[in-house]
């Protein structure tokens, strides 16, 4: 494959994900494509993640690096990737996530040839929830009301993500607060019909976290100007009431009933 064809970075932060790392690892360093680069970005993990990570260091450091030290969390983390990357886009694929096939990264970097005007390209996601799996293929990236793109399916040039990095501030939410702001600058962006991960939603900060990270996205937009008061009313409370019945409600009702509440809250 020619040089000329656009390097991509691709990047993986982990922090004690031993349990999840590996299929990560190879789902990246198994891609057809020749073009990218691998970072491992690692906080000092206390597991036995770099142990796995060290049974790959040879495939890894052939396309990339790999960093382990202390840093201030996850977007801080992802900040330092994307300053070491040496590629023309970035994309960020978390430890227990994965690429649908080996050919993903080669279909995109054809994709982004073909169309020198983006800014972003993001792809469809297979999501994988506590009550099933849906696939996510957003045709519009709109900011106005949720993350509707998935950060493990959006390539964004490395210059632009740097000249507006995750703002630390935020502690579930700086993916969302950087796209928002993106669209609204009147970046372009371009999706990519072409299924590109698989990603695990039934774990994961911002799963275990969900009131608090949907509180923070409607924090962001409120101060975007986005008049969006009454609609996080009403879907911090729905989050509260799928909660407090998954808590409490018997065993053998509160899966099924769950998965259609989750499946309704999801489609708001």
């Amino acid at each position: 494959m020619a040089a000329t064809h656009p390097r991509i970075s691709i990047i993986t932060v982990t922090f004690n994900a031993e349990k999840v790392v590996e299929k990560t690892l190879l789902s990246v360093v198994g891609q057809t494509y020749d073009n990218l680069e691998y970072l491992i970005i690692d906080g000092a993990s206390k597991d036995g993640t770099m142990d796995i990570v060290e049974r790959y260091r040879a495939r890894i450091e052939r396309c990339g690096r790999i960093v382990s030290e202390p840093d201030k969390g996850l977007y801080d983390a992802m900040n330092k990737g994307a300053r070491l990357a040496t590629g023309e886009w970035i994309l960020f694929m978390n430890a227990d996530d994965v690429f649908i096939d080996q050919d993903v990264v080669a279909d995109v970097a054809a994709f982004i040839e073909a169309h020198p005007e983006a800014d972003v390209v993001y792809g469809n996601t297979e999501q994988v929830w506590d009550y099933g799996t849906v696939v996510s293929a957003p045709a519009e990236a709109y900011v106005n009301h949720k993350m509707c793109i998935s950060p493990q399916a959006t390539f964004v040039k490395t210059a632009l993500h740097n000249s507006h990095p995750f703002d630390l501030q935020y502690r579930f939410a700086a993916d969302f607060e950087q796209s928002t702001s993106f669209a609204l600058e009147g970046r372009k962006f371009l999706h990519f019909d072409r299924l590109v991960s698989r990603v695990e939603l039934s774990s994961g900060v911002t799963h275990e976290n969900h009131y608090a990270s949907e509180k923070e996205i409607y924090s962001i937009l409120l101060a975007q100007g986005f008049d969006v008061k009454h609609e996080m009313r009403r879907k911090l409370r729905h989050i509260k009431m799928v909660a407090a019945f998954r808590k409490h409600a018997p065993g053998w009702i509160s899966r099924p009933v769950f998965r259609l509440l989750a499946k309704y809250y999801k489609a708001m």
